[in-house]
C-alpha cells in the first residue's frame, strides 16, 4: 500500500500548510467583524427608532394637552378623519387624481385650516414660549417692563382702596382655576387691572390669573384656606390668596379693600404690609425676573 494509505490507516492526516491556516483565521476574523458590524447597525437602527418614537410621542402628547379641551378639537378630529378616509380609498383603489389632490391641495389646506381654527391657542402658546428667559434678553426686558406696570397698577389699586387678587402662574398649571372664571387672554396694563377690580364692573368679585405677561382669566374662584389666621381681621380675599398658594406653587398678590394694604402669599404663607418697591423685589425673586440697571420709581 502507498504511504498515503498508511497515513489514513493510522488515523493521521497531513496538517494544512501555513498559508492555508492563515487564510482560515483571516476568514474567521472577517466573519466576526462583519457580524459585529451587523449587530451595531441593528442596535443603531433600533436606538434611532426608539428616539424617533419618543420625540413623536412627546410632540403629539403636547399637542393633545394643548388642544383636547378646546372648541376646535372636534373640528380637527373631523378633518383628520376625512383626510385619512380619502387617503385609504385612494391607496386601495388606485385613485391617482384624488391622490394628487390630497397631496398637493388638501394637505396644505388642512394645515392652513388648523392654524386658523387654533389661532387663539397658538397665540397663547407662542406668547408663553417667547416670554421664557431661555430665548433672549429681550424677553427679560419685556418681563421687567411688565413687572413695573404691574406694581404701578397695584399702587393705584391700593391708593384708591380697590380690593384686588392676582395669582401668577408658575410651573403648576392653573387651567382649572381659569375655567372657573371669565377667560380674557389680554396683555396686562394698569388701566385694564383698574377696570377689572372697579366695584362697578362684573369681574371685580374674584381673582385674576396671570400667565407670563398676560391676564389669562378674571373673576376666578380661588380656594379658601381653612387654617387659622394670626390676624382675625383678615377677610375672605386674604384667605383665598393663602388658599390658592397652598394648593399651587403660584404667587398671589392681595390688595385690601378696607385698608389698601398690599400682601403677598406664597407656599401658604402671607407677607403683609408691603410697599410697591418691596413687592417688586419679592416678585423679581419669586418669578426669576432680572431687574433693570436703573430702579424705576413706582408712582
Amino acid at each position: 500500500m502507498s504511504s498515503n494509505s498508511g497515513t489514513e490507516m493510522n488515523g493521521k492526516f497531513p496538517e494544512p500548510a501555513g498559508n492555508a491556516r492563515g487564510s482560515v483565521l483571516h476568514s474567521a476574523g472577517l466573519l466576526c467583524s462583519l457580524l459585529g458590524m451587523w449587530d451595531w447597525i441593528v442596535i443603531k437602527d433600533a436606538l434611532r427608532a426608539v428616539v424617533e418614537i419618543f420625540i413623536l410621542w412627546v410632540f403629539l402628547y403636547q399637542i393633545y394637552r394643548a388642544f383636547h379641551a378646546t372648541r376646535g378639537a372636534r373640528i380637527m378630529v373631523g378633518l383628520f378623519a376625512c383626510f385619512l378616509a380619502l387617503v385609504v380609498l385612494a391607496f386601495f383603489f388606485q385613485l391617482n387624481v384624488i391622490s394628487w389632490i390630497l397631496t398637493r391641495i388638501f394637505a396644505p389646506g388642512l394645515a392652513l385650516a388648523l392654524v386658523v381654527i387654533f389661532q387663539p391657542e397658538l397665540r397663547v402658546g407662542l406668547a408663553k414660549l417667547g416670554s421664557h428667559p431661555f430665548f433672549s434678553s429681550f424677553a427679560k426686558l419685556q418681563r421687567v417692563d411688565f413687572l413695573d406696570n404691574f406694581c404701578k397698577a397695584v399702587s393705584k389699586l391700593s391708593n384708591q382702596r380697590f380690593g384686588a387678587l392676582f395669582a401668577f402662574e408658575r410651573s403648576i398649571s392653573m387651567k382649572p382655576i381659569e375655567d372657573s372664571g371669565v377667560k380674557l387672554d389680554a396683555i396686562f396694563s394698569p388701566e385694564l387691572a383698574l377696570t377689572i377690580f372697579h366695584t362697578k364692573t362684573a369681574l371685580h368679585d374674584g381673582g385674576v390669573v396671570i400667565s407670563g405677561d398676560r391676564i389669562s382669566a378674571a373673576a376666578c374662584v380661588f380656594p379658601v384656606s381653612q387654617k387659622e389666621m394670626s390676624d382675625r381681621t383678615l377677610g375672605l380675599r386674604h384667605r383665598a390668596g393663602v388658599g390658592m398658594s397652598e394648593e399651587s406653587d403660584c404667587v398671589v398678590v392681595v390688595v385690601s379693600e378696607e385698608t389698601g394694604a398690599i400682601a403677598l402669599a406664597v407656599g401658604g404663607k402671607l407677607e403683609r404690609n408691603l410697599t410697591p418697591e418691596q413687592l417688586k423685589g419679592r416678585l423679581e425673586e419669586l418669578l426669576n425676573i432680572s431687574s433693570s440697571n436703573e430702579k424705576t420709581a413706582i408712582a
